[in-house]
C-alpha cells in the first residue's frame, strides 16, 4: 500500500509540476512543487493511516531514479541523492511535527516551507555555478 501511494504521489506531483512550470516558472519549482509534493505525499498516507516518512522515502527514491536517468552525467547522481535526502527528511520532519503536535495542518506547513527553502538554495546554487 505505501509503495503505491508513493507511486500515485510522483505520478500526480510530476503532472501537476509539469503544469505549473508552464504558467509559473521558477516559482513552481520554489513555491508551487513543495506545495502540491508534501500535499500529495502526506495526506493519503494520514488518512489511510500509512506511515508518512515511508511514502516520502520511496517519493524520493522515485525522483532519484528520474533524475539520475534523465540528468545531465555529472549532475544526475549529486542530484538523485539529494532527492531521496530531502524527500526522507521532509518526511521525518512531517512526522515529527505530527506527533508533537497532534495536527496534520502544522506537519504539513512545515515540511512545505522547509521544501520551499530548500529548493529556492537549490536554484540560487544553480544559478552560480
Amino acid at each position: 500500500m505505501v509503495f503505491l501511494l508513493a507511486l500515485a504521489a510522483l505520478v500526480g506531483a510530476y503532472l501537476a509540476n509539469k503544469w505549473m512550470l508552464k504558467f509559473f516558472r521558477e516559482n513552481a519549482v520554489i513555491f508551487g512543487a513543495p506545495i502540491v509534493e508534501e500535499l500529495f505525499k502526506t495526506l493519503p498516507a494520514y488518512f489511510l493511516n500509512r506511515p508518512i516518512w515511508h511514502v516520502h522515502f520511496l517519493f524520493g527514491l522515485g525522483e532519484a531514479l528520474y533524475d539520475f536517468f534523465t540528468g545531465r552525467r555529472k549532475t544526475g547522481a549529486g542530484a538523485a541523492a539529494a532527492g531521496l535526502i530531502s524527500h526522507t527528511l521532509f518526511g521525518v520532519l512531517t512526522d515529527w511535527i505530527r506527533k508533537g503536535t497532534g495536527w496534520i495542518l502544522p506537519a504539513l506547513a512545515g515540511a512545505a516551507f522547509a521544501h520551499c527553502v530548500w529548493n529556492f538554495t537549490v536554484m540560487r546554487a544553480g544559478r552560480r555555478n
